[in-house]
């Protein structure tokens, strides 16, 4: 059945196109600005495509969902400046951060996520949009990934568990960079000053919400 055809009509208004604000931010940031918002409809489609199948996002937010979903993960590459440094993303469900990493240009990434659902669909856009990643069907406890220069999160676990999950794979090189919400504060609190630095910074898309910026002394 073709895709257009599972889709009702309201959904099918969200799939149409790309935000112009995301557009726009595609247009702004990236030299091949337009090539990547093709790339990101697609990926739009097999996502909600997917998410009548399993709960990949919560169907709350696909009104809004270019800005809930796709700027609100690409705004963290402001922080990552070297796109060929090793970066694991953590819990990366549909691949948000993950994929879209990959889409807007990043080599050497490491996508963890356990469910074996999941990580299928994660293949198929690998597959059907040309990607380059590595997926890690696996408990994180698990994953060992060596040379890792940023470690990314979105809603996953709170810093300090993040932090202990992923003491294996950690250099004093390694950054982290994590979508946070408003208890960030408070997730920050039980972090040991000692042993990290860390700064954050305003989202763009929301003004509870911060990136996290952490690194080990």
């Amino acid at each position: 059945m073709p895709f257009f055809k599972l889709l009702n009509i309201k959904k099918l208004k969200v799939i149409g196109l790309v935000e112009p604000l995301l557009e726009k931010y595609c247009k702004e940031n990236f030299l091949n600005g337009v090539d990547i918002s093709k790339r990101l409809l697609e990926y739009k489609k097999l996502l909600l495509d997917e998410n009548q199948k399993m709960n990949l996002i919560g169907k709350s937010t696909i009104a809004d969902f270019d800005q809930r979903h796709f700027l609100d993960c690409m705004q963290i590459h402001a922080y990552m400046p070297d796109k060929q440094k090793v970066t694991v993303d953590l819990g990366t469900g549909a691949g948000l951060p993950g994929v879209l990493l990959s889409i807007i240009g990043y080599n050497n990434l490491h996508l963890v996520e356990k469910s074996p659902k999941k990580s299928a669909f994660l293949e198929s856009c690998k597959l059907r949009l040309d990607l380059d990643y590595v997926i890690h069907n696996k408990p994180l406890t698990e994953v060992s990934i060596l040379n890792v220069h940023y470690i990314v999160a979105r809603a996953f676990a709170p810093i300090s568990k993040i932090l202990i999950f992923t003491k294996q794979m950690v250099t004093n090189q390694t950054q982290y960079i994590l979508l946070k919400g408003k208890s960030y504060l408070e997730e920050l609190k039980l972090v040991s000053s000692k042993n990290f630095n860390w700064k954050d910074f305003p989202s763009i898309t929301s003004d509870e919400s911060r990136i996290i910026v952490l690194q080990r002394k």
